[in-house]
């Protein structure tokens, strides 16, 4: 994987977990931290992350492609504002964490 690659989310289904497991093994993707198989519809599924370059080769296995993380991560990361919302004197902060 090169750094300039999208990574992408994925959805790898089978029939059975000996078949998942098999996918998977072959793959070799990134289970990210919820690698769970769980049951769906007739068979098994596995949300899991791949590069682009993996993903030409899973298109013989049952894959479905839900996002592009790398197109999703860089819109986010445009979201964050630039300097400190706080600078400014008298301006009190807001937000989740614990006010003292």
């Amino acid at each position: 994987m090169t750094p300039d690659e999208p990574v992408f989310r994925v959805r790898v289904e089978a029939a059975t977990l000996d078949d998942l497991r098999s996918v998977v093994d072959e793959l070799e993707p990134d289970v990210g931290c919820r690698g769970v198989a769980r049951a769906e519809g007739d068979g098994f599924a596995i949300d899991v992350y791949l590069p682009g370059s993996k993903l030409a080769t899973a298109r013989s296995a049952a894959v479905t492609v839900l996002e592009n993380q790398t197109e999703t991560g860089l819109a986010r990361q445009a979201e964050v504002g630039q300097g400190n919302r706080f600078a400014a004197r008298g301006e009190v902060p807001r937000g989740l964490g614990r006010k003292e």
